[in-house]
């Protein structure tokens, strides 16, 4: 855990800049089937933010200097049922924190009262934080925006302490990738990748910060299943990373041929995409606009069109027409924290200027962010190049880009899948910081990875 006195920094500040009592909420568990029976639980990453705290269903009340920490009360059998576990003074201790109650006490502790809080994922607490606090819905009424506005400020920038957090969890992650990377050959299977890929994880300290996506069909974007075996000239897509107990975590993705060698058209694509994320990295400096990042990518794509005959025309009238979005069709990246959106619990308030909303072209509609860039920012860089049927053949699109998009030759890369490479970048004052440099990209380190590994049912059974 991070130093307490990190989170009461944290809070001091918190309580400069926004005025009155401020009312953090915890998420509480969810059941799974059975009211005993829970979901995986995940504390809010504000409220972990600021406390510390990884438990469920508590509260913190923070004004005039001081905090009042709201925990739930063991019962009399709960020894029997999960151990020995720290009292709540003592956790309190831990953090900091003397002032410690009973959660059941807050309805009482806040009667008649009016605080400032924010919505969490959990609905029961956003429901109880109501009756001091007004509306708060997840994912739509933010909460108060004062207190939105200073805990994106806060967020957003990373210390020494955090970024140390998530060197950790690109650490760990790294091995992981290249433990995947290593087991693969023709008849393993996706499922078989993803268990091993999460059991190194979790050996040396991690958990999965998001969903695992591991597929051999990498032109869906957001691919969750694992039900694929593997087969030569097969592409195989691996967007995971590593969260350590802090709560910080990273977020990379490389692509690697299962065979071990790329193709000819594999290599071509996989070249471009690993131009298009160099050049956007290089662009991480301070004060430039995260827009100019973005379009660092694209011209480099559309530049990989020309060549392949997919597209026509110059990369200055493709780029300005978003028609490298076919190939390219979501934004470089994004902010990354404690959450893998970081912050996109705000919607794009933590991501676009006043004023200013999301570009309505096709495929840079779906750019994150665009702000320029400040000094301990960490943002991913994630290009990518793929085939996806449902733009391909989509008629609107088809329409709009017939004079710059060769369709029929664009048919004959179908089943290609895709191609998506993606590092987390420290913006410092010396420059982009690649804190995911050891995860193997340079398609010759790749190639000499693949395959070099025992079968993983001969490791793990």
């Amino acid at each position: 855990m991070l130093d307490p006195a990190i989170h009461r920094l944290r809070r001091e500040r918190l309580q400069r800049e926004v005025s009155g009592p401020i009312l953090l909420m915890g998420n509480g568990t969810r059941a799974r089937n059975l009211p005993m029976n829970h979901l995986p639980f995940r504390q809010d990453s504000t409220f972990l933010y600021f406390l510390g705290y990884a438990g469920p269903d508590a509260a913190a009340l923070i004004e005039d200097g001081e905090t009042t920490l709201f925990l739930p009360i063991p019962g009399d059998d709960d020894e029997l049922w999960h151990g020995p576990t720290p009292s709540p003074e003592q956790v309190g201790a831990g953090l900091g924190i003397r002032d410690v109650r009973d959660i059941a006490t807050l309805d009482t502790h806040l009667a008649g009262r009016t605080v400032k809080s924010l919505a969490v994922a959990d609905a029961t607490a956003n429901r109880r934080a109501a009756a001091w606090a007004g509306p708060l819905v997840f994912g739509r009424t933010y909460g108060d925006p004062e207190l939105v506005a200073s805990v994106i400020g806060m967020r957003r920038n990373k210390s020494e302490a955090e970024l140390t957090e998530m060197r950790r969890a690109a650490a760990i992650s790294a091995r992981a990738h290249r433990a995947a990377m290593a087991a693969t050959r023709p008849g393993e299977s996706e499922r078989a990748l993803a268990v091993l890929f999460e059991a190194v994880l979790g050996l040396h300290g991690a958990v999965p910060g998001y969903g695992t996506i591991l597929t051999r069909r990498g032109e869906v974007l957001h691919n969750h299943g694992h039900d694929g075996v593997l087969e030569s000239g097969d592409l195989l897509l691996l967007d995971g990373g590593g969260e350590v107990d802090t709560g910080y975590g990273v977020d990379i993705t490389r692509t690697w041929p299962v065979s071990g060698t790329f193709s000819g058209r594999q290599r071509a694509a996989y070249d471009a995409v690993l131009e298009a994320e160099l050049a956007s990295i290089a662009l991480c400096t301070i004060g430039r606009r995260y827009k100019e990042v973005h379009d660092a990518s694209s011209r480099v794509l559309a530049q990989f069109l020309i060549d392949e005959g997919l597209a026509h025309g110059s990369v200055d009238t493709i780029v300005a027409s978003g028609a490298q979005a076919l190939f390219f069709p979501h934004g470089v990246g994004h902010h990354l924290g404690m959450d893998v959106h970081d912050l996109e619990n705000f919607g794009d308030l933590p991501s676009y200027p006043s004023g200013r909303g999301r570009p309505n072209q096709f495929g840079t509609e779906n750019l994150r962010l665009d702000l320029p860039l400040e000094a301990g920012w960490v943002v991913t860089i994630e290009p990518g190049f793929y085939v996806v049927p449902a733009i391909l053949r989509d008629g609107t699109l088809r329409e709009r880009f017939a004079g710059q998009v060769d369709f029929d030759k664009a048919e004959a890369w179908l089943g290609f899948g895709g191609i998506r490479i993606e590092d987390d970048i420290h913006v410092s004052h010396d420059g982009p910081e690649v804190l995911t440099y050891a995860v193997p990209k340079k398609p010759e380190e790749v190639e000499s990875l693949v395959g070099t590994a025992p079968p993983i049912a001969t490791r793990l059974c």
